[in-house]
């Protein structure tokens, strides 16, 4: 019979290891998801996120602390499916309370789908960040995933522009 002491270590060690993997990372109330792999450009104020889709298809949309940054966000336009864009292309203009700017492409590929529902309302890319994807890209180059960043690589980055900028995460993303 297996002592009592050795079946809670083995019930509590088990699920806390699975979820330590996929535990999102937040900092200072900005939320990293630790599924995707990101794109931080500190002089442009550049945050992007990229997901794997499968089949070489990567959704693309911003961080929390660009969709808090953005805000209040006015309208979006984003190119249209089949355009096809290089590695720092535009894929969408943002016009935000700040300014209007361009929200370039972190791979270089063929846009397969546009999410045209946050052109009528783009309140989702700010209140849902991780949801609201802007397009999805069939990439012609996969080593430009190199370029890249796992969600704990730029975790101090990150909570050192938020003190920096004084940025304010507004949702949970």
């Amino acid at each position: 019979m297996i002592d009592r002491r050795t079946l809670i270590g083995l019930l509590c060690s088990l699920p806390l290891l699975g979820r330590a993997k996929s535990m999102d990372i937040v900092v200072l109330n900005c939320v990293i998801k630790r599924d995707r792999l990101y794109r931080v450009d500190e002089e442009r104020m550049l945050f992007q996120w990229v997901k794997e889709e499968g089949s070489g298809i990567y959704s693309v949309g911003f961080m929390q602390v660009l969709s808090s940054l953005v805000y209040p966000l006015y309208a979006i336009r984003i190119k249209p499916v089949n355009t096809v864009v290089e590695y720092d292309g535009n894929l969408a203009v943002v016009e935000s309370g700040k300014r209007v700017s361009t929200f370039p492409s972190p791979l270089s590929g063929k846009i397969v789908e546009a999410n045209k529902a946050l052109e009528k309302d783009p309140s989702p890319i700010v209140n849902k960040p991780y949801d609201s994807w802007i397009v999805k890209i069939k990439a012609d180059k996969p080593e430009e995933l190199r370029r890249l960043k796992k969600a704990e690589d730029i975790a101090e980055k990150i909570k050192a522009i938020i003190i920096r900028e004084k940025i304010e995460c507004l949702p949970k993303g």
